[in-house]
């Protein structure tokens, strides 16, 4: 599965990658909140507080291809 974070008010993408909490290996990101302390929880585009309330937290699961 796939994870995207979007700042809730500009929509700038801050994350986007492997879902965080099923990670196995490379644990550097712990959590949410290590996304958005990375931006010291403010949006550099918009200047928005950034929060795990107020970003958009997208999770998608991936796509197989010729499954039938």
């Amino acid at each position: 599965m796939s994870e995207k974070i979007n700042c809730g008010k500009c929509g700038m993408l801050l994350y986007f990658g492997e879902q965080i909490s099923r990670r196995l290996y490379m644990r550097a990101i712990p959590d949410e909140a290590a996304v958005l302390a990375a931006y010291n929880n403010v949006c550099p585009r918009c200047g928005a507080a950034l929060s795990e309330d107020t970003v958009k937290i997208e999770i998608k699961r991936r796509v197989i291809h010729g499954a039938q």
